[in-house]
């Protein structure tokens, strides 16, 4: 009977170890993902700010290029004004008028 009492109470320490084993590895374990977490978190947090960055700076080209298009608008549209006005005037200053209407004669 003291045998068995013996047995039974190294089986109980044998378990009450490994519970022991177990419950060291699961601390461990849970050490590690929660490392792990943090640096998952550091690393959205990054990407994120990197994400905004981006954000800004694509917003800032949009803004310039759309700067850079209006102003090429308005030189065209310039331009355009100048091309009629020079247009308009090589017209009105430099008609020819055909020979038999500056003579009054008539080519027949």
């Amino acid at each position: 009977m003291l045998d068995r009492v013996r047995g039974a109470a190294h089986y109980i320490r044998e378990v009450e170890d490994r519970a022991q084993d177990y419950e060291v590895r699961v601390q461990e374990l849970v050490e590690q993902v929660q490392a792990d977490l943090r640096d998952a978190d550091a690393k959205v947090r990054a990407a994120d700010q990197r994400t905004e960055e981006a954000h800004a700076q694509a917003a800032m080209l949009i803004r310039a290029a759309d700067e850079r298009a209006r102003l090429a608008e308005e030189r065209a549209a310039s331009a355009e004004e100048w091309l009629r006005r020079i247009s308009e005037t090589i017209e009105s200053e430099f008609v020819v008028e055909p020979a038999a209407r500056r003579t009054g004669t008539s080519g027949t």
